[in-house]
């Protein structure tokens, strides 16, 4: 049967992610890869969640094992609650969350209820696959702005919302990721983060935040620009995105979604069609994992670990790649962005790599233009041994010598 005749607009504009396609890589014997965003699975806190379910009573067992109501275990979103204004500085005053399948699925959600074909949606350059791709499966166009080495470039952003309004351009939202950005490790400035929180609230723009990795980072004490663009008010339309991927882990598959109340009640009927529910055994898992002091323990030890990857990874970037390439240096996160010269292709590179047993992530993915992606790597430490990275690194510097 020619199953493609009958696929849905929707369904026609999936595509394989391109790190997907590479993930084969990492289960291959042998194989470095700094190509998927994993948490370390060395580290996850298993015993902390062996000590949670063996102290559950009946009654937290039946909540686990039972359908639960599609915004979530509700002593988990109070919970939630009380740590976003805690950690977060978020004003939970008129606001209200829901727990998704994962970041991904609170993304997929907004993307669903705001897009039309052909709506615009601004995004960074370069900027999370997984998102473009949901917004591009819903028929959006995206639209760039820059990335710069403090973040996003916040004039460049006014103006192509005063110029694409004036053209009569439908803009549904700014999606943003201005805590070690996925893919290029960048962290947007505290001054800018107040900069498009004001230009949220004057253009009436909604601003989609996805905060995935704010919790791990690697200076002494958390940095005023590592708080959200959410906690400068409630009076600008922003949606903040957390997830327990990072915090937990990623197997539990829980996000959530904190905005105003009205936008959490669309997204909740959005999700009745997708799932009903997330999982009623990791929300209850979850929520006596913020109960205790075991989520603090767990962040303060895996802080600690990332730093030192990170520190190794930057520290054989400086002895074995050229100095003709340039790279990010994240104060957190699981990423680094690595800027090629002109002259140098990242497939190629990685085609040579990977014949030695070292993977990574070309850049194309991540932006729209893929002849632009073509001259950039992200290159993960988060689910790499010291001498896994040292070792990995030493052969794609080698390559990168070999090209210039």
């Amino acid at each position: 049967m020619n199953y493609e005749s009958l696929f849905s607009f929707t369904a026609s504009k999936m595509k394989s992610s391109k790190i997907r396609e590479l993930m084969k890589y990492a289960s291959m014997p042998g194989i470095i890869s700094f190509g998927g965003g994993s948490p370390d699975p060395e580290n996850f806190p298993f015993p902390d969640v062996k000590n949670i379910i063996n102290s559950w009573d009946a009654n937290k067992i039946k909540a686990a094992m039972q359908y639960g109501t599609t915004t979530g275990y509700a002593p988990l979103l109070e919970k939630i609650k009380m740590r976003m204004a805690a950690k977060k500085s978020i004003d939970m005053k008129g606001q209200d969350l829901i727990v998704t399948a994962g970041g991904q699925q609170g993304i997929s959600l907004l993307s669903k209820i705001f897009t039309d074909i052909g709506d615009v949606i601004l995004v960074e350059e370069p900027t999370f696959i997984g998102a473009m791709a949901s917004f591009l499966s819903n028929g959006a166009r995206l639209v760039s702005v820059s990335l710069r080495e403090d973040g996003v470039d916040v004039d460049e952003l006014e103006k192509t919302i005063i110029n694409l309004r004036s053209k009569g351009e439908k803009i549904k939202f700014f999606y943003t990721i201005p805590t070690f950005q996925n893919p290029a490790g960048i962290t947007t400035s505290y001054e800018k983060r107040k900069r498009i929180y004001e230009i949220s609230k004057k253009y009436d723009l909604l601003v989609v935040e996805d905060d995935p990795y704010s919790d791990l980072y690697f200076t002494t004490e958390e940095k005023k620009d590592f708080i959200p663009i959410k906690s400068f008010g409630n009076d600008a339309p922003i949606a903040y995105l957390g997830t327990f991927s990072k915090i937990l882990a990623p197997g539990f598959r829980m996000g959530w979604v904190v905005a105003d109340s009205p936008l959490i009640e669309k997204i909740g009927l959005a999700k009745q069609s997708f799932d009903a529910c997330s999982s009623s055994f990791g929300q209850v898992v979850a929520n006596d994992y913020l109960s205790s002091d075991a989520i603090d323990r767990y962040l303060s030890k895996m802080r600690e670990i990332y730093k030192k990857k990170k520190e190794k990874m930057v520290a054989s970037i400086n002895e074995f790649f050229p100095k003709e390439v340039l790279s990010t240096n994240p104060d957190g996160g699981f990423f680094i962005y690595v800027d090629l010269p002109k002259n140098m292709s990242a497939d190629k590179i990685f085609k040579k790599t990977i014949e030695k047993n070292v993977a990574f992530v070309t850049g194309d993915p991540f932006h729209i233009d893929p002849i632009e992606g073509d001259k950039h790597m992200r290159i993960s430490f988060s689910n790499s041994t010291e001498d896994e990275i040292y070792k990995g690194i030493k052969i794609i510097g080698d390559e990168l010598k070999a090209n210039l």
